[in-house]
């Protein structure tokens, strides 16, 4: 058994935090959902429909931030008084969620051909100017799209998360 495959079974809570990420984007943005799946041991995925190139790479994207705020709040509650089991529990949350907090390949992947599709339709004028002033980002959107499929199977890029978030428990 592949380890990434090993660990995704222990921290499947992760699948689920990322999941829900990409269902709260989808409302916030008022994206419907066609199809979720929230519990797995392996995967988990949300269907929505065809939107705008921006709203599709916000919800790509959105687990990355999603995932990295559920931990900070495991940090700030850790601070807290409380019994072991509780103490065991927000730990395993956290690092479930920061484990499966890089987007996936299909989110990349969705990242990268919602780009490609909004600089091919035809715009006015005012746009295109609107999106040469945003090229920086786009290029900046484009490269994470790209580090996130290289990153997708990282097992050591998940446990450097990992490792500093317990450095950002221990330190604060």
């Amino acid at each position: 058994m592949n380890l990434n495959v090993f660990i995704s079974k222990i921290l499947f809570i992760g699948i689920t935090i990322h999941e829900l990420a990409h269902a709260f984007a989808c409302i916030i943005l008022g994206v419907r959902i066609r199809k979720i799946k929230l519990f797995s041991f392996s995967d988990g995925y949300v269907v929505h429909d065809e939107s705008r190139s921006y709203k599709n790479i916000i919800i790509s994207i959105f687990p990355f931030f999603f995932n990295i705020a559920i931990a900070i709040i495991g940090i700030l509650l850790l601070k807290k008084e409380m019994i072991l089991i509780y103490k065991l529990l927000i730990i395993w949350v956290s690092i479930s969620a920061l484990f499966f907090s890089i987007p996936s390949r299909q989110d990349a992947n969705n990242i990268f051909d919602s780009v490609k599709k909004s600089y091919r339709l035809k715009q006015s004028l005012f746009k295109w100017f609107y999106k040469i002033l945003l090229l920086p980002l786009t290029i900046l959107i484009l490269i994470l799209s790209w580090l996130f499929k290289v990153l997708d199977q990282s097992f050591l890029i998940r446990v450097v998360l990992i490792l500093g978030w317990v450095y950002v428990l221990l330190v604060l």
